[in-house]
């Protein structure tokens, strides 16, 4: 299979803060101290039809650029410039879903351009088939506002005959409640969570540092929406936290067996986002540490617990204190509280999830089947997982070294705890 080509990186350029952005310098701080570990979220929106020409690449750049100043290009918007941030590779003819895990774990770790922005396409792997995978620096956007921005950059292209222009959002808790000093006090214990990490979690195992080629893995599973929606209604509980319990298990029953750690922990970032699907640069999430109950056998029980920990997180998130607490944070203890969350023994592994686009995407010749969410890997960690809900269904999926013992089962390992939750979740069961 080709080698992708590698862009042309200004390694000197490091994440310009977007908007109001309490986190990108503690991003900037953490990719300096973990070179090997480069900080790329992307998405691969999985398509059918013919592939968009060079043009209407160039064209989804320039969007991106209209709606995040961030990410413009220093120069004018010229066909060169907008070229340097347009990429084509093909997996190998025919490899299919293997050809194209492979491709996407070597973007997960090729440079970007000094802007910290570009945009693939991937063809070659089936036959009418194509992914278009756009990539950003953490730093410069988390995965919420690299969902919205793409959404809105393809619904611009599908017809809507204008440009769209970002909007100002408003702070997670504006006009909701009035601060108070015990909502401070909720809002630093969370902070100090992640920080301290106590009890320390248990590393699912111990890798040696990345080597400067050496590609990520990448796996993901399909969930229909259907099969989830009783559940969560029975439960008051939200897609992360069906997924969350669903992964303690998959966890739990890793092939070959084992002792099962007891205190396996997902570092969670919740956004503070007041609309998850308007455009906006910069980072706007709190992270929080949920323990995973992998050694629990009971898959309703496991929900219960991961639920009742994500109700309090995000009613902690939707304080204004939460986010205005950020804002008065120094940027030294930001970095320390960042780099001491994605520690392995902080955390066992990280976990997102991201909103995806609304409704089906279908532009002129082809359209969006799938989209699959894949977020970077904090050093020293071997798995990360994503998850993002699009068209009936929600994409759950994993990043990890390779080496890493089980990683191809584990989509396999998390349908199975899915049906057992749901038969398990029956008609009236919402104990």
């Amino acid at each position: 299979m080709p080698e992708p080509p590698v862009p042309e990186a200004t390694a000197a350029a490091g994440p310009r803060p977007g908007r109001d952005d309490f986190w990108a310098r503690a991003w900037s701080a953490y990719e300096r101290r973990y070179p090997a570990d480069p900080l790329v979220m992307a998405q691969a929106f999985l398509c059918a039809g013919l592939p968009p020409s060079r043009a209407e690449l160039r064209e989804m750049v320039r969007l991106a650029a209209r709606l995040m100043p961030a990410l413009a290009p220093a120069e004018a918007e010229t066909t060169a410039v907008l070229d340097r941030h347009v990429f084509e590779t093909e997996a190998g003819r025919g490899s299919g879903e293997r050809g194209l895990r492979a491709v996407l774990g070597r973007l997960a770790v090729a440079p970007l351009p000094d802007t910290g922005a570009d945009l693939w396409l991937v063809t070659g792997y089936a036959p009418g088939a194509f992914a278009l995978v756009p990539r950003v620096r953490h730093g410069l956007l988390d995965g919420v506002g690299g969902s919205a921005v793409t959404a809105l950059i393809v619904r611009a292209l599908a017809g809507s005959g204008h440009s769209p222009r970002p909007e100002p959002a408003p702070l997670a808790g504006a006009g909701r409640r009035t601060a108070s000093g015990w909502g401070v006090c909720r809002a630093a214990l969370l902070l100090a969570d992640v920080a301290v990490g106590v009890p320390p979690a248990a590393r699912l195992a111990v890798v040696r540092e990345r080597g400067p080629d050496e590609p990520l893995l990448h796996h993901w599973a399909f969930l229909r929406t259907a099969l989830l929606r009783p559940v969560m209604s029975a439960f008051g509980a939200g897609p992360n936290d069906v997924v969350l319990a669903c992964l303690a298990g998959a966890l739990g029953a890793r092939d070959g067996g084992g002792r099962v750690p007891r205190t396996v922990t997902a570092l969670v970032p919740v956004t503070l986002r007041a609309d998850a699907h308007g455009p906006e640069d910069g980072n706007r999430f709190v992270g929080a540490r949920v323990r995973l109950p992998a050694g629990e056998p009971d898959p309703v029980r496991r929900l219960c617990a991961v639920a009742a920990r994500m109700r309090t997180v995000r009613r902690v998130a939707a304080r204004p204190e939460t986010e205005r607490l950020l804002r008065w944070c120094p940027d030294a203890v930001a970095a320390w509280t960042l780099r001491r969350g994605l520690r392995p023994w902080g955390s066992s592994l990280l976990a997102t999830h991201v909103p995806g686009p609304q409704g089906r995407i279908r532009l002129p010749g082809w359209r969006v089947d799938h989209v699959v969410p894949l977020t970077f890997l904090p050093a020293g960690h071997p798995l990360a997982v994503a998850v993002m809900d699009y068209g009936g269904e929600f994409c759950v999926a994993f990043t990890a070294r390779a080496g890493y013992g089980g990683v191809d089962g584990l989509p396999r390992r998390l349908a199975e705890a899915v049906r057992e939750l749901c038969a398990a979740a029956g008609p009236g069961d919402g104990r």
